[in-house]
Order: C-alpha cells, then sequence, then structure tokens
C-alpha cells in the first residue's frame, strides 16, 4: 500500500468516526473536563434588572451642581420603590439595583461629600456606570454550546442561570494494550534483550489528562490467536481500542494481521516522521488504532490522528477536536531535507510580541525523553529546508 500524506489520514479518519450518543445528567461541580450534549439556554435576562457597576451614588439630573443623599441601596436589597427627584441622590453599591429617576451613577472616589451633599469635578455622561437589564443576553439565547468540553468559567455560566444539573455526553472507555515478547511490564525484572513497557504506560495516562476512561488491557505477546482473543474481548467491553506496537511489517507484528481477520483494516503507512506504521480500523464496529511502536512514534501518532478521533467519538464540535495550528519564527535551521512530513519536537516562545520557534536536539523516533521538554510540534512539508527567521507551522502542546 503507498503512503499517505498525514492530512489525508485526519481527513479520512475523522470522517469515518462518530460520536457517542449515550448521555447522562451530572451534577454542575462534576461537569468540568465533560462534554455539553445539548445547548445550555438562558432562563432568564442577565442583568435581570438594571444594576449598579460602581460603588458610589445614584443621581438625578446631570445639570445639578451637588445633589442630596437621602438613601442607601445594597446589592441584594429588597426593592425599597425609591424614586429620585431633581438634586437627589442615593449611597449605591456594586450589583444593586437602580432607583427610578436615575440619570447617572458617579463612582465614590470621584465624589466630594459634605453635610449630607455631594459634588464631583466630573463631566458627567447619561447613564453611565450602569448595567442594563439584559445587555449580556436575554431570556432564551444559548449560552453554551452542545459539543463544548465545559471550563471553570462554563460551571459560572451555568450557576448564574440556576442550572443544578447538565446533560453530558457519556464518557468514553478506551482499553490500552502494547505488543512485543521484548516488553516487560514495570516492577519485574528485565530479562535479556528486554526493555520496560513505557508506551503503555505513557497512553493512559495521556487518555486520563484529556478527561478518558482507560482500561489497561496489559501486554499481548506475540501470537496472533492469543491477540485475536484478547482485541475481540476488548472490543466486547469498551468504546476504542489502542494498541501500541504491532502496526508495521515485521514477521512477528500479528496486530495488523489480528485487526484484519477481525474486523476492517482501513491504512497503515503514513508519509510522516516520526510515525510511518500507523493503522486503524474497527473490531464490531469499535474503533481501533494501531500505533508504531517506537515510543516517540507512539506518542507522536497518538496527539495529532488518535487525539482528534477520540475528541470526535466524546462528541466534541469540528473546531474543538482538529489540532490548533498557527505559525512562529524559526529560531533553527534544517539543511537536510526529508521526503516525509515531518513533526519535530521542540519548543515555542514568546518573546515582544513575537512567537519563536526551536527544535529540540535529539529527533530519534525512541528518544522519548525529549518529550517531556518540549511544549510543540514543529510541523515541516517534505523536501523542505528552514532558514533561520523562516515562518513554520506549529502545534502547541498545552499538557507540556
Amino acid at each position: 500500500m503507498n503512503s499517505i500524506v498525514y492530512e489525508q489520514a485526519l481527513s479520512a479518519l475523522v470522517n469515518e468516526v462518530t460520536a457517542v450518543d449515550s448521555t447522562e445528567m451530572i451534577a454542575l461541580m462534576q461537569v468540568k473536563g465533560r462534554v455539553l450534549a445539548e445547548d445550555i439556554v438562558a432562563r432568564f435576562d442577565a442583568p435581570l434588572f438594571d444594576n449598579s457597576a460602581m460603588d458610589g451614588y445614584a443621581i438625578c439630573d446631570l445639570e445639578q451642581k451637588q445633589w442630596q443623599i437621602i438613601d442607601q441601596i445594597s446589592a441584594g436589597d429588597p426593592s425599597k420603590h425609591i424614586q429620585l427627584s431633581r438634586g437627589q441622590a442615593v449611597r449605591i453599591f456594586t450589583g444593586a439595583a437602580i432607583p427610578q429617576g436615575t440619570d447617572a451613577v458617579i463612582a465614590q472616589e470621584d465624589c466630594e461629600l459634605k453635610n449630607q451633599f455631594l459634588r464631583t469635578g466630573l463631566d458627567l455622561k447619561h447613564m453611565q456606570h450602569i448595567r442594563f437589564r439584559a445587555e449580556e443576553y436575554t431570556l432564551g439565547d444559548v449560552l453554551l454550546d452542545a459539543g463544548k468540553v465545559m471550563s471553570a468559567t462554563d460551571i459560572g455560566v451555568a450557576t448564574s442561570q440556576g442550572y443544578t444539573y447538565l446533560n453530558c455526553v457519556k464518557k468514553i472507555k478506551v482499553c490500552v494494550f502494547s505488543s512485543g515478547d521484548e516488553l516487560q511490564n514495570i516492577g519485574n525484572t528485565l530479562a535479556e534483550n528486554q526493555i520496560y513497557d513505557s508506551n503503555r504506560l505513557m497512553l493512559l495516562s495521556l487518555l486520563e489528562e484529556h478527561g478518558f476512561d482507560v482500561i489497561d488491557g496489559g501486554i499481548l505477546t506475540d501470537d496472533l490467536n492469543s491477540i485475536k482473543k484478547q482485541l475481540k474481548h476488548a472490543a466486547d467491553h469498551s468504546d476504542v481500542i489502542l494498541l501500541s506496537g504491532g502496526a508495521s511489517v515485521g514477521d512477528k507484528d500479528y496486530s495488523k494481521i489480528a485487526l484484519q481477520q477481525l474486523g476492517k483494516l482501513h491504512f497503515w503507512k503514513l508519509k510522516i516522521k516520526p510515525g510511518k506504521p500507523f493503522a486503524w480500523g474497527q473490531i464490531a464496529q469499535i474503533p481501533t488504532f494501531l500505533l508504531p511502536g517506537n515510543p516517540v512514534a507512539s506518542w507522536v501518532t497518538f496527539l495529532i490522528l488518535v487525539l482528534p478521533a477520540l475528541k470526535k467519538i466524546s462528541g466534541l464540535t469540528h473546531a474543538s477536536y482538529l489540532p490548533k495550528r498557527f505559525q512562529a519564527e524559526a529560531h533553527f535551521e534544517l539543511n537536510k531535507t526529508c521526503n516525509r512530513q515531518q513533526f519535530m519536537r521542540g519548543n515555542i516562545s514568546f518573546i515582544d510580541g513575537k512567537i519563536f520557534a526551536e527544535i529540540s536536539k535529539n529527533q530519534g523516533s525512541a528518544m522519548l525523553s525529549t518529550c517531556s521538554y518540549s511544549n510543540a510540534l514543529i510541523v515541516i512539508p517534505p523536501e523542505t529546508l528552514v532558514t533561520q527567521g523562516q515562518k513554520v507551522d506549529v502545534i502547541y502542546l498545552s499538557s507540556n
């Protein structure tokens, strides 16, 4: 099979997977990070009434030289039905209801007080420092769209409208395996030519970091029948299967064969570096992803391909699940081209209003330690040299 470019692979992947349709009601204090299943609509206007934007004084008639203070209104006070007349004022606090007859609010620091009268040296504007009813939104307005990941401020918005529970998409459950007789679990002694299975724990942690429920499937041995049995079991108990290793063309890489025999295989070669061996398909309609065994390649393909697909499956909107790219000024040079699109580990920095990108020194696909000190992937097109100061595309890794 010919290699395909990243953009084609991503488009095919996200177009093929579908969002889960199961929802559940979640208490407001537990919805942070959850995906909304339906729009959050305003139950009433905001603000609900005209109120003061300042601690100060509500006055009637801007042409007066001074105003007599006749009362005081605090936020939350029951309505006093105060009617201001010309030359009158009330002491008022932020959020308090504006009395009838008010022409403006003067901030307290701009007032001079003497014997229950106030003066100001400022030029006043009609209705200054007043927040008007429904100026933010009105009854029935959509405040938060379905498909949005709930943030702390979103919780504040929902709380302000009296919501106690929100309808959210059910979390998807991802089962993660690693494949290979050379792998050993942490805590066990390494035999000759064995390595610890870093990929599986890294992927489990990445999934939890992004709000997914996980199942640790363990290490699959290099036996086709055993792999098929465990993948079939995983398909019965999870929403997505993720397997590190087994996507290449080695004689003992059985995972791709197992996927072909159990379901469908869509593609398994990508024209990217790192991450050329990559496959995905379905087992009984369960999306299944086969990642490269090399640690960095596994990390990169998870971030740029698997994660967008998982976000779509979780119900996120189109703009929210695609990787965010922007441009930075190269603080490095590339004097050698590559026939594949490169996703290079690096760091971006912000200096004097400009964004700069610098690549990490070690770019080997097995050198996982550099990922811990990289906050971006720098995207280099095929057959491209880079000179100092040239604009390059970057994908910012917020978790790093």
